[in-house]
């Protein structure tokens, strides 16, 4: 069985790393290219003949609403999901307006994820329906100290440990310190979930 061929378009590198981490643990998905501006996105479809594009709805340069008409237009079987950390209606509405396939946001379980990728890969439209759940998560409060979220800032730059004690100033086991009790406050499982997560809930 041949995997599907995906395309990540985000502008946070951490953010892309975690999604094809996601997709590609179920050796359905394979990504085949990356973006990190809207208007890198055409070419980058045209040159990579993605199946699916996944796409954060706020990026640098063209939107993702502007670029789904244009790509459909030329290559009308291309799917297209954002994902996303804004839940609201009027954003939902604009994007099945565009031809957008499906709807995800960013701190939604690994399995969902996956789960509306397989769907719209099917050929169905998929919107993440739970938004009460969300913002439950997101009014939920998370006390993270100074340092913690100057660190937490830098992981998502996508330094390493010994990146951000370099530029702290301090030691990496300090930096593993801090960076183990982020993912413990936030109920993450690793750095690249939590800052999905974070910018969802608006800690970044």
């Amino acid at each position: 069985m041949s995997m599907i061929p995906i395309l990540l378009a985000d502008d946070h590198c951490i953010v892309r790393e975690g999604v094809k981490l996601i997709l590609e643990s179920t050796n359905e998905f394979q990504v085949v290219g990356e973006v990190s501006h809207g208007d890198e996105l055409i070419d980058a479809v045209l040159k990579k003949k993605p199946h699916l594009i996944v796409s954060d709805l706020m990026m640098p340069g063209t939107s993702i609403l502007e670029n789904c008409k244009q790509m459909k237009e030329k290559i009308p079987e291309l799917k297209v999901v954002v994902l996303t950390a804004f839940a609201n209606n009027q954003d939902i509405q604009k994007a099945m307006l565009s031809g957008i396939d499906g709807y995800v946001l960013k701190d939604s379980m690994p399995q969902q994820i996956i789960n509306t990728m397989r769907l719209v890969s099917a050929g169905y439209l998929c919107f993440q329906p739970n938004h009460e759940t969300c913002k439950n998560k997101a009014n939920h409060e998370i006390h993270l100290t100074e340092r913690e979220l100057q660190i937490f800032r830098l992981v998502k730059e996508n330094l390493n440990n010994q990146e951000i004690a370099q530029r702290l100033f301090i030691s990496e086991a300090t930096v593993k310190t801090h960076v183990s009790s982020i993912l413990r406050k936030t109920g993450q499982p690793n750095r690249a979930q939590a800052v999905l997560y974070a910018i969802k809930v608006g800690l970044l």
